[in-house]
């Protein structure tokens, strides 16, 4: 009983101390935002620890943009600050801006990762990220979804499996046409990039596989039942 109870203990204060390094380590942060608050640009950081992670990731049954960068471009404009998995950062929805950042090829603007795609890939991360790798990806992915690609390949296959996917559904009572559409849109993919045929019978096992997997990339890294990283 004694031992129990001794167990008890030790665990509340482990939790209460991991709570209470989280708390000064954003307080710490807090601190370092209000000091340099005149260099951002509009926006919130939210809760402590949270941040404003838990309406980020609220899930929506449409294909339509975020509600959650709707209600931000509308508050602040196309920039704004936010606090996303613990992270303090700017979002741009400006596409000039966006293109400016793209073309700095990591001089201006350094390559930066989410925790939780660290803690899944480890040093191979460290690995990918230098300017010249970066630069020969950038071009293996300009030369399949280019433009010229695009008109002469892309689109005949995008076509394809729209006829294809349009006739399977025609026989269903319903769909859900959001997952239907990003099935379609990664079979189109894999087949560019792999070669993978999307009519073999893994291929339903591929798509859940690498929707579990995108769900984790951002996500809180810990291992929670029923929190996304922990189907990574």
């Amino acid at each position: 009983m004694e031992t129990d109870l001794l167990l008890v203990i030790m665990c509340v204060t482990l939790i209460a101390a991991w709570w209470f390094h989280l708390l000064l380590k954003w307080s710490s942060g807090h601190r370092r935002r209000r000091r340099c608050e005149l260099t951002l640009p509009p926006g919130s950081m939210g809760l402590p620890l949270l941040g404003e992670s838990l309406e980020f990731f609220a899930r929506i049954p449409s294909l339509e943009v975020l509600p959650f960068f709707k209600r931000r471009l509308e508050r602040y404009g196309p920039v704004f600050k936010t606090n996303l998995v613990g992270k303090d950062m700017i979002v741009s929805l400006d596409p000039e801006v966006n293109s400016y950042v793209l073309r700095q090829d990591n001089r201006a603007f350094q390559i930066w990762y989410p925790e939780s795609l660290k803690r899944i890939f480890g040093a191979v991360l460290e690995v990918t990220s230098s300017e010249s790798l970066h630069k020969r990806k950038r071009t293996m992915v300009l030369r399949v979804f280019g433009p010229e690609n695009l008109r002469l390949v892309l689109l005949r296959h995008v076509q394809g499996a729209a006829r294809s996917n349009l006739s399977s559904w025609a026989h269903r009572p319903s769909i859900e046409l959001k997952e239907a559409v990003s099935s379609m849109i990664f079979s189109v993919t894999a087949k560019l990039l792999i070669n993978y045929d999307a009519s073999t019978s893994s291929a339903g096992e591929l798509w859940k596989h690498y929707d579990a997997f995108t769900t984790g990339l951002m996500s809180f890294p810990v291992n929670i039942p029923g929190q996304g990283f922990i189907n990574v």
